[in-house]
C-alpha cells in the first residue's frame, strides 16, 4: 500500500502539493483518488453497464435421468444463472432433503459477491494484465513486469477501491440463506494479504459471514492446506498431492472467508472440509455435510469442484454466476485505453502528494 508518512521539514526537499495547500497528505490522496474516478476525471471511460441478466441455463447432462434416479442416489448439477434466487432455491431444496445443518454454501468474491466500481482493478482487468505479461512482456500498458508485481498493484487497487454486489439484493438473499441455519464459506482465489480489503468491502456492503461460518480444526493465521508427507490427512490423496504440491502456498481462514492464493478451488474446498468441526466440537469427515452448493463466476472453478468431489457421497450443485458477464465482455472487447489512462492518472495523483 502507499505510504502517507508526514512531510519532512528539510529545507532542501522540493515542495509538493501537500505542502503547497497546507493539507495533510492522506487527505489529498483521498481527494485525488476521488477525482480519479469521478465523472469529471473520466468522462471518456465507458460506463459500467447495469448487471445484465443473460438467460439462465442448466447443462443438459446435469439432471439426466433425474426421474429414474434411485432413492438415495447422489445429485450432481451444473447450472449457469444470472439470478442468485436460483441458488437460494437450490439451497432450500437441499435443506428440505438433508436439513439446513447438512448443507454447505460456498461462494466466490470477485464478480460473484462483489464487483469493482470501475474497470481498473477488476477481475477482468487483472486477467488482462496477467495475459499481457505472457503475450507482450514489453507492452507499455503493463502496470508491472512480473506476476508478483501485478499482485502488489492489485493489492493497492483493492485498498483504494470500492465494490458493490452484482445484484443489489444479494446481501439480503445471503441473509435469507443464513436464517435457515445453513453453513457458509467464502472461498476466494485472493491471497491472505488481500484479506483486510475483502473483509472491509464485504462488511460495507452488508455481508456478515462470521454468523454462519464453518468451524474448522486449525489455528488462526496462515497455514498450509495440506502436508505432502501425510496423504489423506487433509482430504487429499497422495496422487492429488503429487499433482498440485508444486503450487502449494499458505492459505488463511477466518470469519468464514477462505483465502486460497490462486490454488485449485476444488481441492482447497476438500482440505477445508477435512478440517470441519460440528457443533459438538468433534472433528469429523466432510460427510457431516450431505450437500454442497458452490457459486463462482468462472466455469473452470465450478468444473474443478465437480472434479474434486467426483467420488464424494455429497449431493453437489454448482452455479456459474453470470451476472457480470456483460461488463466482462465489454471490457474484453474494448481497446483498454480507459484503464491505461486511469492508471496513469492515479500515478500522477500519487506523485503530487507523495515525497520521493
Amino acid at each position: 500500500m502507499f505510504s502517507c508518512d508526514s512531510l519532512s521539514a528539510t529545507p532542501q526537499r522540493p515542495r509538493h502539493l501537500a505542502a503547497t495547500l497546507n493539507l495533510p497528505r492522506p487527505t489529498l490522496l483521498v481527494l485525488a483518488i476521488a477525482l480519479l474516478w469521478s465523472p469529471w476525471a473520466a468522462a471518456e471511460e465507458p460506463a459500467l453497464a447495469p448487471a445484465a441478466e443473460p438467460p439462465s441455463s442448466e447443462q443438459p447432462a446435469a439432471e439426466a435421468g433425474a426421474a429414474e434416479r434411485p432413492a438415495g442416489a447422489r445429485i450432481r448439477k451444473a447450472v449457469t444463472t444470472a439470478d442468485f434466487e436460483r441458488v437460494v432455491k437450490q439451497v432450500e431444496k437441499f435443506a428440505a432433503k438433508h436439513t439446513a445443518a447438512g448443507v454447505l454454501l460456498v461462494m466466490d468474491i470477485d464478480n460473484t459477491l462483489l464487483a469493482m466500481n470501475q474497470d481498473l482493478g477488476s477481475d477482468q482487468w487483472f486477467n488482462w494484465q496477467a495475459q499481457l505479461q505472457q503475450d507482450n512482456p514489453r507492452s507499455r500498458d503493463l502496470v508491472a513486469r512480473d506476476f508478483p508485481g501485478l499482485l502488489g498493484v492489485q493489492g493497492e487497487l483493492f485498498a483504494l477501491s470500492g465494490m458493490h454486489p452484482p445484484q443489489p439484493e444479494l446481501p439480503a438473499l445471503i441473509e435469507q440463506i443464513q436464517d435457515l441455519g445453513v453453513t457458509t464459506v467464502v472461498l476466494t482465489s485472493r491471497g491472505h494479504s488481500f484479506r483486510d480489503a475483502a473483509e472491509r468491502e464485504l462488511t460495507r456492503n452488508g455481508y456478515d459471514f462470521s454468523v454462519s461460518a464453518l468451524r474448522i480444526d486449525e489455528a488462526r493465521g496462515l497455514f498450509l492446506p495440506f502436508d505432502a508427507n501425510r496423504p489423506d490427512a487433509h482430504g487429499l490423496s497422495a496422487e492429488i498431492i503429487q499433482q498440485i504440491e508444486g503450487r502449494l502456498a499458505p492459505v488463511s481462514y477466518a470469519n468464514g472467508i477462505y483465502m486460497t492464493a490462486g490454488q485449485h478451488k476444488g481441492y482447497m474446498l476438500q482440505t477445508l472440509l477435512a478440517r470441519a468441526i460440528p457443533d459438538n466440537g468433534t472433528l469429523v469427515e466432510s460427510r457431516a455435510f450431505r450437500a454442497v452448493v458452490f457459486v463462482d463466476d468462472h466455469e473452470k472453478h465450478t468444473a474443478r469442484v465437480h472434479e474434486a468431489l467426483a467420488d464424494s457421497p455429497l449431493d453437489l450443485a454448482t452455479f456459474r454466476y453470470s451476472r457480470e458477464d456483460g461488463n466482462v465482455a465489454r471490457f474484453n472487447e474494448s481497446a483498454k485505453r480507459h484503464v491505461v489512462e486511469d492508471w496513469n492518472r492515479l500515478h500522477r495523483a500519487i506523485d503530487a502528494v507523495m515525497v520521493r
